[in-house]
């Protein structure tokens, strides 16, 4: 175990230091603020359709191969068994470029869920990658993460339990003019139903389900095209 270890560490420094001549020359750390408005289905998380979010995000890249994101994404969803409800996702992530066009990535997301007849909040932790692509003559990137189950199940303290959301996660981003991005996000995610916290010995059911968003971005401070972002 210590040898692979050690042979896994050597690998990924040689991989740091052959991209580092790779990576764009002129990059340097920056701030960009951006405005997001979606659309879509949740219909198989329980939402009415169609989806509809907006709100606000920061980038901030620091030199050449970290990036870090941070945002809010409010959405007035209705929940199909209430007919009622909002949302507020906190989002949050990171990225270290190993080579011009690879990186590895890390997020964390709070979601918040308000109805008249409950409450629920959940964090959403995920790893994964990020590829630079210059497909259809402009510049974009393809990210896959994995999103990672969390919350309470059984017990006095859990009147609702977590939905223990988990599962892949797809989204590719392109810049269509210089200030304007256009994504496209799907996820397929492994969802658990309310058991009986009296009878936890029963377990819980579970369901795959999804999601399908279009997503348009305003980025205030504008890029080339003709330049990786």
């Amino acid at each position: 175990m210590k040898l692979a270890a050690k042979l896994s560490l050597l690998v990924f420094l040689s991989a740091a230091s052959s991209g580092a001549q790779a990576l764009p020359a002129g990059r340097e750390s920056a701030t960009r603020w951006l405005l997001d408005a979606e659309t879509g289905t949740d219909a198989a998380l329980g939402y009415k359709v169609p989806h509809v979010g907006f709100g606000s995000s920061i980038e901030q890249s620091l030199g050449t191969r970290i990036e870090l994101d941070g945002g809010l994404s409010f959405s007035p969803d209705k929940k199909i068994i209430t007919n009622d409800g909002s949302s507020l996702l906190i989002k949050s992530s990171g990225r270290f470029w190993i080579t011009q066009r690879f990186a590895i990535t890390g997020g964390l997301e709070r979601s918040n869920l308000w109805t008249s007849q409950f409450s629920k909040a959940a964090w959403l932790p995920s790893v994964g990658i990020a590829i630079r692509e210059s497909s259809l003559g402009m510049p974009g990137r393809l990210y896959f993460s994995y999103l990672f189950p969390t919350g309470c199940q059984w017990g006095a303290g859990c009147p609702i339990q977590s939905n223990r959301e988990m599962g892949p996660v797809g989204y590719w981003e392109k810049r269509t003019y210089s200030h304007f991005r256009v994504g496209f996000q799907i996820g397929y995610y492994r969802i658990l139903n309310q058991g009986n916290p009296l009878q936890p010995s029963i377990g819980r059911t579970g369901e795959w389900s999804g999601d399908v968003h279009v997503v348009t971005r305003y980025e205030f401070h504008g890029s080339s095209l003709d330049n990786a972002y």
